[in-house]
């Protein structure tokens, strides 16, 4: 299906991706993939802000504790859209 059938939407909604590619370096930390529902209202310094917070804590679960900040913030912030976000430790070498 090259798009979403849907008379009202249509031709706004797609299933074509939008794909960056973007250089990673040795010091990164953290990916936050996040719907414009947090990019809206939360700004990329914001963002990481949370996330580094949360890595400094060293739990093991601080991925998910900095998701759900960063949803519960941009929910405060009165966010008009559906926020999803995922963090990705790229820290870690062994995953499986």
């Amino acid at each position: 299906m090259d798009q979403i059938r849907d008379a009202y939407l249509k031709p706004y909604v797609t299933t074509v991706p939008e794909v960056t590619v973007t250089d990673r370096s040795d010091g990164d930390e953290c990916l936050i993939l996040a719907s414009d529902g947090l990019w809206d209202v939360v700004s990329n310094e914001a963002a990481c802000e949370v996330a580094q917070a949360c890595l400094r804590r060293g739990r093991q679960r601080w991925c998910a504790e900095a998701a759900a900040l960063l949803t519960k913030l941009a929910l405060a912030r009165r966010s008009s859209d559906n926020i999803s976000v995922v963090i990705v430790d790229l820290r870690r070498r062994n995953v499986l």
